[in-house]
């Protein structure tokens, strides 16, 4: 995989389990608790598997990882 491009797949990803996690946070008041429940469920599953993206990402460029840690110190966000 093309540096560039993992470096767009995390972003991606990052995006992703962001917007999931903000859901996450609100299905309490936007659902009933039957069904509220499960889709809080689903959700955490979906970003566990966007975490397994980017484990393989990092993988391939381990480098990344600090990088990414460079990004969020000092810009307190990664993209």
């Amino acid at each position: 995989m093309d540096r560039e491009f993992a470096i767009m797949t995390l972003n991606a990803c990052f995006r992703a389990s962001r917007e999931l996690g903000e859901t996450g946070t609100m299905v309490k008041t936007f659902s009933s608790d039957e069904t509220g429940a499960e889709i809080k469920s689903q959700i955490g599953m979906a970003i566990a598997e966007i975490g397994n993206v980017m484990e393989a990402v990092f993988k391939i460029h381990p480098d990344l990882r600090d990088w990414i840690d460079g990004r969020i110190e000092k810009y307190g966000r990664v993209f």
